[in-house]
Formats: C-alpha cells, sequence, structure tokens
C-alpha cells in the first residue's frame, strides 16, 4: 500500500533522531482525498494524540501513521528521497489518491463538482479565489458560489461569463445557465 524507499527510511529516521521529543511519529494524510485537488501532506505528532482511525506502521528509527480512511488513495504510493538544488527532499508519489474522473454515467453534480475541482478552481486559487456548487435546477441551472478573492472582485462576472460559465457549458450542453448567489457585497478577500 504504502511504501518507502531504503534510502528515504535511513534519512526518515536521522531526522527523527535529530528531534529533542522522542515520542514523534509521522502523520501522513490526504487534504481533500479523492477530489483533483488532493495533496499527500506529512507532519510530525505525538501518537497518543490521534484518534483511531490511525493506523500505525513501524520503521526502523520512526513509526507512521495513517488514516484508515485513506488507505484507499495511499495504494501503490511511495516515498522517495531525491537530491534537488537545495539538497535532499522527500517526493511521495501516489497515484490514487485524486481518486478518478466520474464516470459518464455518474450524476451531472458529481461531474460537475469533478470540473470545478480539477479545472476552474486552479485558475481561481491563483487570485486567493474559488468556486463551489451549491445545487442544479431542475431547469438544469447551476447555482454556484464564489469565495476567497473571488467573493466582492470587480471581475466576478467575466470570471463567470467567460470562464466557469464557458467551461461548464462546454463540457455540459445541458446546462441552460449558470447563476451566481455569493454576496459580492463582503469586499474583504476580493482579489480586484
Amino acid at each position: 500500500m504504502f511504501n518507502i524507499t531504503d534510502k528515504a527510511k535511513v534519512y526518515m529516521a536521522d531526522l527523527f533522531a535529530q528531534q529533542d521529543e522522542k515520542d514523534l511519529g509521522l502523520k501522513v494524510d490526504i487534504e481533500k482525498a479523492g477530489t483533483p485537488a488532493a495533496t499527500v501532506i506529512f507532519n510530525f505528532c505525538f501518537p497518543k494524540e490521534l484518534s483511531k482511525t490511525y493506523q500505525k506502521f513501524e520503521y526502523k528509527g520512526f513509526d507512521v501513521y495513517i488514516n484508515k480512511l485513506n488507505f484507499v488513495y495511499l495504494k501503490d504510493s511511495e516515498v522517495a528521497l531525491k537530491d534537488s538544488s537545495v539538497g535532499k527532499k522527500l517526493i511521495i508519489t501516489a497515484p490514487n489518491a485524486k481518486g478518478e474522473e466520474p464516470k459518464e454515467d455518474a450524476p451531472l453534480e458529481e461531474k460537475i463538482k469533478y470540473v470545478i475541482a480539477a479545472d476552474i478552481t486552479p485558475g481561481l486559487a491563483s487570485h486567493g479565489g474559488f468556486v463551489e456548487l451549491v445545487g442544479i435546477t431542475k431547469q438544469i441551472d447551476v447555482i454556484l458560489n464564489f469565495g476567497g478573492g473571488c467573493q466582492g472582485c470587480s471581475s466576478v462576472k467575466s470570471t463567470l461569463e467567460q470562464g466557469v460559465e464557458a467551461q461548464l457549458k462546454a463540457r455540459f450542453p445541458e446546462i441552460k445557465s449558470v447563476r451566481d448567489v455569493t454576496n459580492h457585497a463582503n469586499t474583504d478577500n476580493a482579489y480586484m
């Protein structure tokens, strides 16, 4: 399920040996598991503070704790040690972390959420923004809510019409309209 190369094991054991705390473990989590925005995260942890959903894996010089709910996403994953221009760094390859694109016969809501996460949100994130699906009406109107740098942004109308709506309608021609229900009066985090 979760492989650590021999070089990475030695490197990690050395990192743990350098710590003042002797009860530390390595917690492996996945933020937004199963979505295109999934990210695998390593953190030092105190095992006694972890929930019972974490399983312990023992290695020479350190222990790894992985949430059992993430096992499916970490299948075939590997941690390796790579040399970079600034020294050595751990690289994780987790081919199943992001899940799979919904199948053709999946519900429209599921497919739209995937496209938003995979194709639309990364572009908005460059400005600190995001968009989320609120719902789909019976008439196939897509209802969205913008947040972060997009909420209250003076460019949100063009972002909606020329970006989000255009992409969604190109992928899903059955969509009649795309509507924004965001309260744009709040401009505290607006990009522009």
